[in-house]
């Protein structure tokens, strides 16, 4: 009888490990393979790079990248660039991009603070006269899986 007990638990211990260990390598692989591709279309030439900034609440959205939850660069092709954010849990989630035509890792701003390369929104979101569009206008919700976001490029 006693052998019998052990048996169980040892099988109920078993069949715990078994579910804990699943779900968490479940939940790892279905991360592995969340991909947000992120375009900036309509550059004006092929030169330079884009960056993208990925941010999950309206906290330093968009110029504050420390608190971006994932930063990229890309290749521009076709005047285009996209930006690929992998394993992002589902969530919602803003996209601010530009074209670093010079390639200095920021966007350049004239003394007032006005960009002067081309630059782009989640849902293509447009700034007011001196501000950039608030986190809730650019603001998507993500489910998981691969998404594609096109943002075209604004001067």
């Amino acid at each position: 009888m006693r052998d019998v007990k052990l048996n169980r638990r040892l099988a109920s211990v078993f069949l715990i490990s078994t579910i804990i260990c699943g779900f968490g390598s479940s939940v790892r692989a279905q991360s592995e393979q969340n991909l947000i591709h992120a375009t900036l279309v309509n550059l004006p030439n092929n030169t330079g790079r884009v960056g993208c900034v990925i941010f999950n609440s309206s906290d330093g959205f968009p110029r504050d990248h420390a608190k971006a939850t994932a930063m990229a660069r890309a290749p521009i092709a076709n005047q285009a660039g996209t930006c690929d954010f992998k394993g992002l849990p589902p969530g919602t989630y803003a996209i601010a991009s530009f074209h670093d035509e010079f390639e200095t890792g920021k966007m350049e701003t004239n003394f007032l603070g006005m960009p002067q390369e081309v630059y782009g929104f989640s849902n293509d979101a447009r700034p007011s006269a001196l501000t950039p569009p608030p986190f809730s206008a650019c603001a998507f919700t993500y489910s998981g899986g691969v998404m594609n976001i096109t943002m075209h490029a604004q001067h």
